[in-house]
C-alpha cells in the first residue's frame, strides 16, 4: 500500500512530553506552562503516548496535553499505543488488535477529539505479528478514528512490511546528532517522514555536547547560540524529511529550542557540522547551505 508523505511534519521541532508524567517528580503546573509555551514559540507538533502515564493514570499525559493546548485548534498531537505502564518501574507491550481499539478509542477521549493527528504503533519489537497490527490501524484510518498511521522503534524491514499493509506517514526511531543516518535516508526513499527522539542522546549526554561537537559550540558561544539549538538545526539541515523530538523541560527551554526550526544555517555552520560529526567516526549528511 502507498505511503503518504505530510510536508507540514517535515523539518519540525516537535516537543516531546513525556517526563511530564513519567519523572519520579511531576510539576504538573510546570508542565502546562511549558506546553503552552512552546506553542506560543511557534512549535505546533507535540509528542504524547499511552505509556507516558502515571501508576493511576493511564491517560495522564494525553490529558494534561489536551488540557493546555485547549482552544489551540493547528496544534497537532502525535500519540502512541500498544505500550503501556503496569507499574512504578515497568510497561507492558500489546499489539493486538481488541489492545490497540482499546489505546485508540481511550486517547480520543483523554485528547477530546474525534480523530487522532497521528498514531503510532509504539513498540514495533512487540512480539506480536505487525502484518495484524497495522492491518487493525489501516481499519481505524478508514472509520476516521485515525488521521496518519506511524511506526516506531521499526527496524526498516518492519517499515517495509507495515508500509504494505497500511498507508503509512512516518517512522519514529532514536536518531542522535552524529549516527549513521541509513534509516532516515530509507524513510526519505520510501517518502516517509522520520521522527527523531533523544536528538541530543538525552539527560545522560547532555554534558558531553561541547566535547562531541567542539566546531559547533565555539560557533553556538560566538552567535550567542546555545550548542544544542545549532545541533538541533544541523540536523534539520541535512534531511530533508527529518523532525527532531526534544523534550523541554520549562518554559525558558521551550523557547530556546524553538528557535532551532529558524536559527540561520550557511556554509560556515556546514563546515563546522561535517568537522564534528567527521571527527566523530560517522557519515555525513547531505546538508546544504540555506
Amino acid at each position: 500500500m502507498a505511503t503518504t508523505y505530510a510536508p507540514e511534519l517535515r523539518q519540525q521541532v516537535a516537543e516531546g512530553c513525556g517526563r511530564f508524567s513519567t519523572a519520579a517528580v511531576r510539576d504538573g503546573a510546570n508542565a502546562s506552562a511549558t506546553v503552552s509555551a512552546a506553542y506560543e514559540a511557534g512549535i505546533r507538533v507535540f509528542d504524547s503516548a499511552r505509556a507516558y502515564a502515571t501508576v493511576n493514570d493511564p491517560f495522564h499525559n494525553e490529558s494534561l496535553i489536551a488540557s493546555a493546548l485547549r482552544g489551540r485548534e493547528d496544534a497537532f498531537i502525535m500519540t502512541k499505543g500498544g505500550h503501556f505502564r503496569t507499574g512504578d518501574n515497568s510497561w507492558g507491550v500489546d499489539n493486538s488488535s481488541a489492545r490497540l481499539r482499546k489505546d485508540v478509542d481511550g486517547s480520543l477521549r483523554a485528547l477530546g477529539r474525534e480523530r487522532l493527528d497521528l498514531y503510532f504503533l509504539h513498540r514495533a519489537d512487540g512480539p506480536l505479528d505487525l502484518v495484524d497490527a497495522f492491518g487493525t490501524l489501516e481499519e481505524l484510518r478508514v472509520e476516521g478514528k485515525i488521521g496518519s498511521i506511524g511506526i516506531s522503534n521499526a527496524s526498516m524491514t518492519q517499515v517495509d512490511d507495515a508500509s504494505a499493509v497500511c498507508r503509512l506517514t512516518a517512522v519514529q526511531n532514536r536518531f542522535v546528532a552524529g549516527d549513521s543516518a541509513n534509516e532516515v535516508r530509507r524513510a526519505e526513499d520510501l517518502g516517509l517522514v522520520f521522527f527523531a527522539y533523544s536528538p541530543l542522546g538525552g539527560p545522560s549526554q547532555a554534558g558531553a555536547i561541547p566535547s562531541r561537537f567542539p566546531a559547533l559550540s565555539a560557533l553556538a558561544t560566538a552567535r550567542g547560540a546555545t550548542a544544542q539549538r545549532l545541533i538541533l538545526r544541523g540536523m534539520l539541515a541535512q534531511y530533508s524529511a527529518l523532525s527532531v523530538i526534544v523534550g523541554m523541560g520549562s518554559p525558558e527551554r521551550a523557547r530556546e529550542n524553538a528557535k532551532a526550526s529558524s536559527e540561520p544555517w550557511d556554509g560556515t555552520c556546514q563546515a563546522a557540522w561535517e568537522a564534528d560529526v567527521q571527527k566523530l567516526g560517522r557519515v555525513v549528511g547531505g546538508g546544504t547551505t540555506r
